[in-house]
């Protein structure tokens, strides 16, 4: 599966540490249409829980998720943890309430079908240290 080429920076939380997202394409039902995604206009905030952030967690969780025909999540199960309970609970409650354009088929109809969401999270990195002056 090849990712989507565009992952999005959702939410800094303290201004730095943040949680991304991206889609991973791997759709059976489609010949000549658009898999399932991700609908951009409406919200989609990415929480990065206080307490992971604490305890130095960062990880990545794909979630397959079966989009019905209305773009609402029908199905859910997480393809890939994190390794954090935490993490992967707050990567399915995110998805749980954003919204999808539905996947097509052949000539534009729509079509229930499964598609990857990849949520990345990721602490700040420490600045690099500054030579000193003169």
């Amino acid at each position: 599966m090849a990712q989507n080429s565009f992952d999005r920076n959702l939410r800094g939380v303290a201004g730095a540490a943040m949680a991304s997202f991206g889609l991973v394409f791997g759709s059976a039902a489609l010949a000549a249409g658009t898999p399932p995604h991700v609908d951009m206009m409406q919200p989609h905030l990415q929480e990065y829980p206080d307490q992971a952030q604490v305890n130095g967690e960062q990880g990545t969780v794909l979630v397959s998720v079966y989009v019905r025909q209305d773009g609402k999540v029908a199905k859910y199960r997480i393809a890939q943890s994190s390794g954090f309970g935490d993490l992967d609970n707050a990567a399915l409650e995110s998805i749980l309430n954003w919204r999808f354009v539905p996947a097509t088929r052949d000539g534009g109809d729509r079509v229930a079908d499964w598609t990857t969401v990849k949520i990345v999270y990721q602490l700040p990195q420490p600045p690099a240290p500054q030579p000193p002056p003169g």
